[in-house]
C-alpha cells in the first residue's frame, strides 16, 4: 500500500512519463474506421438483437482487436457483462465516441495504470543533501579553486536535491564567509584569494536571487529600510545576503555601497526609513560606528527609528554590542529581518 504522499508522487509521475503519450496516441487513431466499426455493428444486429444479444459476435470481437492497445483486455474481460452493451442498440455517432472514451477509461486505462505503477515507479527518490561541517569545508575548497564552475555546480546539485534556498544561504553559504574570513585572519589564505572566493559566492547568489525571490511579497509591508556598509569596509557579502531576506518578505530598499558618511546621515534625514542597517568589516571600525548611529538617530526623518548593526566581529564578541547605541543586531540575515520586522510591528 502507498502512502497519502507517495501515491500522489507516483501519480504524477504517470501522468508525465506515460499518459500523456498514450492520450496522443488515442488522438491520432482512426476515427473513420471506428465509425465503421460502429455502422457495421448496428446493421448486423438490429434485426436479430432479441435472439443473439446473449452471445457477441465474432466479427465484431476481431474487428475491436485491431484497435486495442497492448496490454488492453481480453475479450473474457467484455463477456463479464451480460448487458447489452450500448454499441448494440440504435445510436449515433457521437454517442458511439462517448461510448468508447467510457470503455478506455473504465477498462483500459486502469488496468495500464496498475501495471506502470507497480514496474515503472522508482521505490525511492533522491534524498536531500544534509548540510554539515564536512559540506561546509568542500565549498571553502572549491570556492578558492580556480574553476569558479565546480563551486557551482556543487551548490546547484544541493539545491536540485531538495534543500531550500534559505537553508543554503544560511546554512551553507554564511559558515563559508565566516570560513574565508578566518582564514584570511590566521593568513591560511591571501587578501587577494579570499576576496575571489567571496566575490564567487556573491556571484553564486545573484545567481540563485530569481528563484529565491520568486515567491516574494514585493513591497506588501509597506516598510522601508537603508542597507549600507560602513566607509571602508572591505567586503559586503553579508549585506547583499541581508538585502535578499529582507526584499522577499516585501521590504522596500535602498542602500549604496560606496555611500559617505554624510551621504548615509543625508539620506536618512530627508527619507523615511523603519530601519536602518549598517555592516562593519572589522572590530576597528567600531568607534566610527558608534558615532554614524548616534549621527542618524539626531537626524532622522523618522524619529523612532530603528538601527541594526551586523559585522562578524559579534559572532566572536557578541559582548560588543552594548556600547555602540545600536537598537538590534543580526547574527544572519534570517536574525536581522526578524528583529527589525518585530521592531516595527511594535511601533505600530
Amino acid at each position: 500500500m502507498y502512502s497519502n504522499k507517495e501515491a500522489l508522487r507516483q501519480s504524477r509521475y504517470f501522468s508525465k512519463v506515460f499518459l500523456r503519450p498514450c492520450l496522443d496516441q488515442v488522438m491520432f487513431m482512426n476515427l473513420s474506421k471506428l465509425v465503421s466499426i460502429a455502422g457495421l455493428i448496428k446493421k448486423s444486429t438490429r434485426n436479430d438483437y432479441k435472439l443473439d444479444h446473449q452471445q457477441p459476435a465474432k466479427a465484431s470481437n476481431d474487428m475491436w482487436e485491431d484497435c486495442l492497445i497492448s496490454n488492453a483486455p481480453t475479450k473474457s474481460t467484455f463477456e463479464q457483462n451480460k448487458q447489452a452493451h450500448p454499441l448494440e442498440k440504435a445510436c449515433t455517432e457521437g454517442e458511439y465516441l462517448e461510448s468508447l472514451v467510457k470503455t478506455i477509461e473504465g477498462n483500459i486505462l486502469p488496468l495500464i495504470i496498475e501495471q506502470h505503477l507497480d514496474s515503472s515507479i522508482p521505490e525511492r527518490m533522491p534524498a536531500k543533501q544534509v548540510i554539515d561541517q564536512q559540506v561546509v569545508e568542500d565549498l571553502t575548497k572549491l570556492v578558492l579553486q580556480e574553476d569558479a564552475r565546480i563551486s557551482v555546480d556543487y551548490v546547484k546539485d544541493i539545491h536540485a536535491s531538495g534543500t531550500t534556498l534559505e537553508d543554503i544561504y544560511l546554512l551553507l553559504l554564511t559558515p563559508v564567509a565566516r570560513k574565508l574570513g578566518a582564514m584570511w585572519e590566521e593568513d591560511e589564505s591571501s587578501f587577494t584569494e579570499v576576496t575571489i572566493a567571496l566575490w564567487r559566492i556573491k556571484q553564486l547568489m545573484y545567481d540563485l536571487s530569481p528563484i529565491f525571490q520568486q515567491y516574494s511579497e514585493q513591497g506588501k509591508t509597506g516598510s522601508s529600510i537603508m542597507l549600507v556598509p560602513l566607509p571602508g569596509s572591505q567586503h559586503n557579502l553579508g549585506l547583499f545576503m541581508v538585502s535578499e531576506f529582507f526584499a522577499k518578505a516585501g521590504w522596500r530598499i535602498w542602500g549604496e555601497l560606496a555611500a559617505t558618511e554624510e551621504e548615509i546621515i543625508s539620506m536618512a534625514a530627508n527619507e523615511w526609513f523603519d530601519i536602518v542597517g549598517l555592516s562593519a568589516s572589522v572590530r576597528e571600525q567600531f568607534p566610527q560606528l558608534k558615532e554614524l548611529i548616534k549621527s542618524i538617530k539626531a537626524k532622522s526623518k523618522n524619529p523612532h527609528v530603528g538601527v541594526i548593526i551586523g559585522s562578524p566581529v559579534f559572532n566572536q564578541f557578541p559582548d560588543l554590542v552594548d556600547d555602540l547605541g545600536a537598537d538590534m543586531v543580526g547574527m544572519d540575515a534570517a536574525d536581522a529581518l526578524e528583529k527589525a520586522s518585530f521592531y516595527v510591528e511594535r511601533l505600530r
